[in-house]
């Protein structure tokens, strides 16, 4: 094994739970319980979501980056707001905007 137990527990203690659960799930599914096979999946998952960052896009439409416990919160709140009052933006528009991100032509974020 590459990494001590110490490198594996500060490497999983700083993943998003989900992707914690995931590893796990996969070791579990696909494993005959081989820590070098949990190593594996760790590395995996790190490696595709390096970089990635939950957040939010304020009114001036800029990225401001929050907090798994803050996206959790935020998630709960709009979904409460959507059960409460049936209102939100569409999904066709959402996807539209998101595949615009990046391009020559990207479009405003929908409110």
């Amino acid at each position: 094994m590459a990494q001590s137990i110490k490198q594996l527990h500060a490497q999983i203690q700083a993943m998003p739970s989900d992707s914690v659960k995931a590893i796990v799930l996969s070791w579990l599914n696909q494993s005959n319980g081989n820590l070098g096979d949990f190593e594996r999946l760790i590395a995996e998952i790190a490696e595709e979501t390096e970089g990635y960052e939950w957040g939010e896009i304020d009114t001036a439409n800029e990225f401001q980056p929050l907090g798994e416990e803050e996206t959790i919160a935020k998630s709960l709140s709009v979904l409460q707001d959507y059960q409460t009052n049936k209102t939100g933006v569409e999904h066709d528009r959402v996807k539209q905007w998101a595949d615009s991100l990046g391009s020559d032509r990207e479009l405003p974020c929908p409110q």
